[in-house]
């Protein structure tokens, strides 16, 4: 806990491992690891109280990250494909950054449903909080932005910006604000009003 500062470790593998965020109830940690991945990663979940990780995504051959967990915690969305974090960045686009976005409907079955396709880096999925919709950074108007898609509809970019990067944006539980490294420091963005 915080107020203790006691630390416990939770995963125990040889790979390298990204926490990627928590479910809404609290009860679940969710990952990105290479330890079995033969194209960079798979994602897990682990229970935050301990115990055994379980896939939450594994396809073997296909680079898996920055999962995001549903407010009902029935599904995830992920970023697959292209190189991920990985990647080191450069100037322009590159087709090694180009990435999808996917939604796992029902994390016991295993359906997927490709939500935002590649052309551009697609990266860091977060849900709006009632679940019909997501943001997400990328890149696809030259420069990096923020976009929103409905789950069944077109992209919208609600920011403007004509060069630079937008980094590790999360959303808070309410919906409302996206917060976002730029240039050395952090932005809000209102989703509702841009």
């Amino acid at each position: 806990s915080l107020a203790s500062a006691h630390l416990r470790r939770l995963t125990f593998d040889d790979g390298q491992e990204n926490l990627d965020g928590w479910s809404r109830d609290g009860q679940w940690l969710y990952f990105t690891s290479s330890s079995r991945e033969i194209a960079g990663g798979d994602i897990y979940r682990v229970r935050a109280s301990g115990g055994m990780p379980m896939p939450a995504s594994a396809d073997r051959f296909t680079n898996e990250f920055a999962a995001a967990p549903s407010p009902d915690g029935k599904s995830i969305a992920f970023s697959a494909r292209g190189n991920g974090p990985t990647q080191w960045w450069r100037r322009g686009h590159s087709h090694l950054d180009e990435s999808e976005i996917w939604i796992e409907r029902n994390l016991s079955t295993s359906g997927y449903e490709k939500i935002v396709d590649r052309g551009s880096k697609n990266y860091w999925p977060m849900w709006n909080a009632d679940g019909r919709s997501l943001f997400f950074m990328s890149d696809r108007s030259g420069a990096e932005n923020i976009w929103s898609q409905p789950l069944s509809g077109e992209a919208r970019q609600l920011t403007q910006f004509k060069a630079g990067r937008v980094l590790w944006p999360d959303i808070s539980l309410d919906g409302h604000t996206i917060v976002f490294e730029r240039d050395f420091g952090i932005w809000t963005l209102d989703v509702a009003t841009g």
